[in-house]
Formats: structure tokens, C-alpha cells, sequence
């Protein structure tokens, strides 16, 4: 059953807390999991941590959202970035959905589907890069331009593609599979290829899932099942976390470029478990429940 806008503002109230020992701040927060993404505030203070103003985006009755993308394409949201300054969400499922939308009006600004959808990010000149995961049709970094809903322009493999992550600076596209951290050079102009590979770098361990930008600007998060890493860019060489470097099944790590507090996911106890209830953190470290819904990823907004 779908939480409702009211069920999910009336179940904060009940949110259990670790406390949190700094002054009080609001921060935005997106969280991914089930078939909705939520963009809520999080409210911190000394030894409290509660969920306000809720905003709940579903793909069943989305303003401009085609029916055929509605529901089925996305059961299982994966992904949700904040992009255009702010403005808009760009979201993934693993139900094979990809979507933007308008923050403010939740209205579709461009759609897609790429097989196990697990994360997205947005090239220069419009276009849009899917990881598309572990599927007889996915194992593929996919581009499409979001002026052009559901219109792929091309595909190239990279096995169990989990995350994207794009570097201005550098105008490199970094990419993680199932044993790699990969570097891409992005040319539109070149309508066969635009994609091309420049270089892999093996992790420590496997099961590549999170890419997100690090703590400088040299510096990736990068998780595997068994292990969280920092990747430099510069040196291209990995090392475990300092906090997060042993933790198993790691979802997703989000860094806020202001605070440097990190948010991440990490799967609950269990068998064939890949959700959580809860929201960790670290500088400080704290965490909170849910807001009644499991979880997949998490980004500051």
C-alpha cells in the first residue's frame, strides 16, 4: 500500500533517534526505496533528530509521466539526485524506470527506461548517462538526451553497472561495475561512439555498488560488497575509509558539500537483506528511523 503525503508526515512524530550533538540545522534530504521518492527536511539538534515537511513523488499519476512508464517501471525507486540548482530530481528504479522531474510541481520533464536502472547522472550538452544493472538486457552504461524521452542513443557494457558520476574538471565520466572503477571520455560530437573508454582500475574486493563524489575534490566514495573505499582520482589508487572502510553491503554514501556530514545506507541484518530502515551518520555520527518506508539510497538535497 502507498503512504499517503498525510500517513508519512503523521508517522514523524515516532521516527526513534540516536542523539545528535551539535547545534540545530535543517537540511533537505532525499531518500530512495519502495515505489516513491521523498524529499523531506531533516531537523537536528542536541539529542534530537525528526522528518518535516514531507514531499512524496509516485509515478502513478504523474503529470506528463506516458501510463506505460507509471507503476510497473517503478516499484523499486534506486536512485534520486538533486540536479539543475536545485530544481529537479533525477530518479531511478530498478524496475527499469528513469525519470526527471520538476522539484516544486512533480511534473515530468523527461522519461526513459533502461533495464535494473540503478543510478544516473546528467553529461554536458543535455544528455543523460544510466547505469543499467545485472539484467539480460542491462550490464551497460545507456545515454539518452532529455529533450528526447525514451529515445537511447547509445550503449556500451560494463558488468553490473551500479553508479555514475560526472567530473567537470577533468571531463571524465567515472563509472563502477562489479570489479571496476572506470574512467570514460565523453565526445557528443561522435555519433558512433560517444562514450569511449580510457581506463579500469580493479578494486581491492568486488561487488562495486556506490560512486558519489568524496570528501576533496580528488576523491570518490566507492563501496563494494565487503569493503567502502576512497578512490583518488589523481593517484588512481584505492583505500579504505577511515569510519566506513569494514562495513559490509553499503548502498549509498552522501557527503554534504557545506557541513561535510556524510549520510549512508547500509543493508539491515539478514539474509538476501539489500534495504534498511534507517539513516546512518557520520561527523557526527547519529542516525534516525525511516519515514516508514525501506530504504535504498540517500543524498543530501
Amino acid at each position: 500500500m502507498r503512504t499517503t503525503r498525510r500517513q508519512l508526515l503523521s508517522g514523524l512524530a515516532a521516527t526513534s533517534i540516536v542523539p545528535f550533538a551539535y547545534s540545530a540545522t535543517m537540511e533537505r534530504m532525499l531518500l530512495s526505496g519502495a515505489d516513491t521518492i521523498d524529499d523531506l527536511r531533516l531537523v537536528t539538534g542536541l539529542n534530537e533528530a525528526r522528518w518535516e515537511d514531507a514531499r512524496t513523488w509516485s509515478s502513478r499519476g504523474a503529470a506528463g509521466l506516458p501510463e506505460s512508464h507509471q507503476g510497473k517501471l517503478f516499484t523499486d525507486t534506486d536512485e534520486c539526485k538533486v540536479i539543475d540548482n536545485g530544481r529537479s530530481i533525477l530518479a531511478t528504479s530498478s524496475s527499469g524506470g528513469v525519470v526527471i522531474y520538476d522539484r516544486a510541481s512533480l511534473e515530468t520533464k523527461f522519461y526513459a527506461s533502461a533495464a535494473n536502472a540503478h543510478s544516473a547522472c546528467l553529461l554536458p550538452g543535455g544528455y543523460v548517462v544510466v547505469a543499467a544493472s545485472v539484467n539480460a538486457r542491462g550490464n551497460a552504461l545507456v545515454i539518452f538526451h532529455r529533450s528526447r524521452s525514451a529515445q537511447e542513443i547509445f550503449r556500451t557494457p560494463l558488468e553490473s553497472a551500479h553508479g555514475v558520476v560526472w567530473d567537470e574538471r577533468r571531463k571524465v565520466l567515472f563509472a563502477i561495475g562489479m570489479t571496476d572503477v572506470e574512467e570514460y571520455r565523453f565526445d557528443p560530437e561522435n555519433q558512433e561512439r560517444p562514450l569511449q573508454l580510457l581506463r579500469q582500475h580493479r578494486m581491492p574486493t568486488g561487488g562495486g555498488h556506490e560512486l558519489s563524489p568524496g570528501p576533496s575534490e580528488n576523491l570518490l566514495f566507492a563501496s563494494g560488497t565487503e569493503a567502502v573505499y576512497l578512490f583518488d582520482k589523481d593517484s588512481k589508487q584505492f583505500r579504505l575509509h577511515p569510519e566506513l572502510g569494514k562495513l559490509h553491503h553499503v548502498k549509498s554514501i552522501s557527503l554534504h558539500p557545506k557541513t561535510g556530514r556524510i549520510a549512508y545506507m547500509m543493508a539491515d541484518p539478514g539474509e538476501g537483506v539489500w534495504w534498511s530502515y534507517r539513516v546512518r551518520f557520520l561527523n557526527p555520527t547519529g542516525e534516525i528511523a525511516s519515514p516508514g518506508k525501506r530504504l535504498y539510497k540517500v543524498r543530501w538535497g
